[in-house]
């Protein structure tokens, strides 16, 4: 496998000169008239530039991969290329924190924070999202020359751009370079928040401390950190698309600087869509706001046929690939994250499910509840309390068209999106932002109260990133190490490398267990077992099967002749059994679970399948 012939160490360094080259070829646009528009505001043309390239070059890999053969050789070299400009070091960021590196407590207390999520992002990945889809759709489309988008196997259609950029980390061996990508994310929010000034009024630097505290305290970003899953670089990106929006384009006058602007704008939002469909959502948003804007100065139609190009040149690659690869239902296409396949509708359903609480009473957003009871095992899924510290001192005049933002996200999140707090960040960083303008006006005892409170609760998130490096951090330092942990944490990596030994070694194998990166033999998902609902929807599946011709069908006990193992009496002989092969191993402690469960190996029977029935 990809993630055990190198040493950890070395895949960590090339993830990191990976991530600071694409910094440093950012910074050689910085001179081009094109960003002059930016020129007079707080925000850092740097950053700007930055999730500006690297998500152009996302979009034209991700384009290219969905029609063209990926040329693993042309990708390596110039991945190479990018490692030996990232060489040299982002000095401007140094020597920005060493600025802040003074006698504060608050300051110091979010240094630590951030040095730790930055360990967290090197750690071993271990999550059943990335060992399912993020890691494992760029490591087969690696192997096979394509974009490994496959119709029936329904998570690999959650994939995009951010598959498609680890596909250039991936081919290097530069396996970290995803999470690093993360933490780079939301250290450009901080970044950015920190550089906020006003020119009207001095805005205090305690204020924005405590505000990227409040920020760094939202334990959902202690799960995305520590994972392939492109949202944190997502939430960054139409982060800074949002600052442009809310506090650069309103100063402009320049009709041409305002063009310019809205197009970084149009670019950002509809990058970040293609990174995660649940973007489209808070892009629309801003974007929406934006062109509030440029009515006003009269640049309607500018402003539209901005949008109709950077739609056609970043959203309509995908539409097109699934119009002609998966389904011809165009807007059944461009509204669904999955499609062309009878049990998409089902699927998604699963999809928006989150916690399980009851979506319109959403306190799931601020605390670990779960069937009204607390459950510390969900504690990653929400925001915390932390984000409600833009009600002290609360000044709607000030922050109107942020408050109007946000409840639109909130009216149509509700009812349509997932139900967990980590769906929701987006808006309340938004509304944190917007509380730096009035947060310091009244330092009285209720913001006093509320600061210790978030001094108490950066403690705590201190001692959880300590506690999970104390945890994986051996597994950067061997590769005996790193698979030692993986046999600890990772969700199904012992009933894999038991099924790799017991298999022949021309297997194809039919799984229901989604770790799928740790599968050494061709795979086929097993999971469509959970959406079905019909014979007519079986069949479909019947006729897939039967065209790729699985030699094998692997079970843990959990999904062994249970109601949706559809396949009970249709398969082979049992060939393997193992005993106590595979154990549920969380990464939060407080999901720690003892079970262990058997693994089996059938033979598949393709003639019994042909005439298969659901009972």
């Amino acid at each position: 496998m990809i993630l055990f012939d190198i040493h950890p160490l070395f895949s960590i360094i090339l993830s990191l000169l990976l991530v600071n080259g694409f910094f440093n070829i950012s910074k050689f646009f910085l001179k081009l008239k094109f960003f002059c528009c930016l020129d007079n505001y707080f925000i850092s043309k740097k950053i700007v530039v930055f999730y500006l390239f690297i998500n152009s070059f996302s979009i034209l890999l991700y384009s290219f991969y969905l029609f063209f053969e990926i040329n693993e050789l042309i990708i390596k070299f110039s991945a190479f290329f990018v490692v030996l400009i990232g060489l040299y070091p982002p000095y401007e960021i140094l020597n920005f924190f060493k600025k802040k590196l003074i006698s504060n407590f608050k300051i110091k207390l979010l240094l630590f924070i951030i040095v730790g999520y930055f360990i967290i992002s090197l750690l071993p990945i271990t999550d059943p999202d990335s060992l399912d889809y993020h890691l494992t759709v760029p490591y087969l489309s690696l192997l096979n020359g394509n974009f490994f988008i496959q119709k029936e196997w329904l998570t690999s259609q959650l994939s995009g751009a951010g598959e498609a950029l680890s596909i250039f980390g991936l081919s290097i061996k530069a396996y970290k370079f995803s999470s690093i990508l993360q933490f780079a994310g939301l250290f450009s929010i901080i970044f950015v928040i920190l550089g906020i000034n006003n020119t009207k009024k001095k805005i205090q630097e305690e204020i924005k401390i405590i505000v990227c505290l409040c920020i760094l305290c939202i334990p959902s970003f202690l799960f995305l950190l520590f994972t392939a899953k492109p949202q944190l670089f997502g939430i960054a990106t139409n982060f800074v698309a949002f600052i442009l929006t809310f506090y650069v384009l309103p100063l402009e006058r320049d009709k041409r600087k305002l063009i310019t602007i809205f197009s970084i704008i149009c670019i950002l939002c509809f990058c970040a869509t293609q990174f995660k469909f649940s973007f489209y959502l808070s892009s629309a948003i801003i974007i929406f706001f934006a062109i509030i804007k440029m009515k006003k100065e009269k640049l309607i139609a500018k402003s539209f046929f901005v949008i109709f190009i950077f739609f056609i040149l970043i959203i309509f690659p995908r539409e097109y690939f699934e119009y002609k690869y998966l389904s011809k239902d165009i807007l059944n296409n461009f509204f669904n994250p999955v499609t062309g396949n009878p049990l998409s509708e089902s699927f998604i359903s699963s999809l928006k499910v989150g916690t399980g609480n009851s979506r319109y009473l959403p306190y799931w957003l601020f605390l670990p509840i779960q069937s009204n009871e607390i459950n510390l095992g969900i504690v990653t899924e929400i925001l915390g309390l932390s984000v409600l510290v833009f009600l002290i001192n609360y000044r709607y005049d000030l922050i109107k068209k942020i408050i109007f933002s946000s409840i639109i996200f909130f009216i149509l999140a509700i009812p349509f999106g997932q139900s967990s707090g980590r769906f929701f960040i987006e808006p309340f960083l938004w509304l944190m932002v917007g509380s730096i303008s009035y947060l310091g006006i009244k330092k009285n005892f209720k913001y006093f109260l509320f600061e210790k409170f978030i001094i108490l609760n950066s403690l705590v998130i201190l001692f959880v990133t300590f506690f999970t490096i104390y945890n994986f951090i051996p597994g950067i330092f061997s590769l005996k190490n790193y698979k030692n942990i993986l046999t600890k944490y990772a969700n199904g990596y012992n009933l894999y490398q038991w099924a790799n030994q017991k298999l022949p070694e021309e297997a194809v194998v039919l799984t229901s267990h989604r770790s799928f990166l740790f599968s050494e033999k061709p795979f086929i998902s097993y999971n469509f077992r959970l959406y079905l609902t019909s014979q007519k929807e079986f069949d479909y599946y019947k006729n897939f099967l039967i065209q790729k011709k699985p030699t094998h069908i692997l079970y843990n006990s959990q999904d062994h002749n249970t109601d949706s193992d559809i396949l009970k009496n249709c398969r082979g002989k049992l060939i393997a059994k193992g005993n106590d092969i595979h154990e549920i191993n969380p990464r939060n402690p407080f999901n720690k679970k003892e079970e262990k469960f058997d693994v089996y190996i059938y033979e598949a029977d393709l003639n019994k399948l042909i005439n298969c029935k659901i009972n």
